[in-house]
């Protein structure tokens, strides 16, 4: 792993923290909901994952991370037979309010063995969501991908990307840094970002990937305000 960087402000005390715990989560998704948001992208992060789907026939998703449900909602409008988890109680109640009974919702800990067999889905999607664990968790995360995926399925994904780091500290300043380029944010957040080295390294053993980095403007200003991976694995 690479070492931290010199000027590195670090959390010697907090050094035990691989991700944020879900009461971080079931307080941020009531404060979305008491203000009116629910953290809806639109179609951007799911659009472009289609024709992949598609093409491999793809009839079962998994999608970690699914906050509110927005997402898989639209998939299982699209035709798709959704499992979608997370690890806040919170989101999953509100996924469930905006879902109907195709969309199976799930509160569980993506960091923990994932309750499911062998190959069990054609596709296992995540936007925004795998970015917040240390590497050990996140290591842990991309190999219970691979053994829940069947043969030629897919993982499609959207993670920070390193190129992000200083947009993202503009409006979530950064406490200290856990380990290189994973941070404990002001606000109890943590957030890793990933290099297209890391990226890659994960996703060794894959038959197939595709990588893009995508950045995206801020709907008032125009100025970049987000910058992340997109990633299409073939297994």
């Amino acid at each position: 792993m690479p070492q931290l960087p010199s000027d590195a402000v670090t959390c010697v005390s907090s050094r035990d923290v691989r991700y944020a715990h879900a009461d971080h989560w079931d307080d941020y998704y009531r404060r979305l909901r008491d203000a009116g948001d629910d953290l809806d992208w639109g179609r951007r992060w799911i659009d472009p994952f289609l024709p992949s789907l598609r093409a491999i026939e793809a009839r079962t998703v998994l999608e970690l991370g699914c906050g509110s449900g927005n997402d898989a909602a639209r998939l299982a409008r699209e035709g798709f037979i959704v499992t979608a988890l997370d690890f806040s109680a919170e989101a999953i109640e509100q996924a469930r309010a905006k879902s109907d009974s195709s969309v199976t919702l799930l509160v569980a800990d993506m960091a923990a063995p994932l309750p499911f067999p062998d190959e069990s889905f054609d596709t296992v999607m995540s936007n925004v969501a795998l970015h917040m664990f240390d590497d050990t968790a996140t290591r842990s995360i991309f190999a219970e991908v691979a053994r829940i995926v069947r043969a030629d399925g897919l993982f499609v994904l959207h993670v920070n990307a390193v190129e992000d780091r200083p947009l993202r500290a503009r409006w979530r300043p950064v406490a200290c840094e856990l380990e290189a380029n994973f941070v404990l944010e002001e606000a109890g957040q943590t957030m890793h970002f990933f290099s297209e080295e890391y990226l890659r390294e994960l996703l060794r053993g894959w038959n197939r990937v595709q990588l893009e980095l995508i950045e995206i403007d801020d709907r008032s200003t125009g100025e970049p305000f987000k910058r992340v991976w997109r990633g299409i694995a073939t297994r």
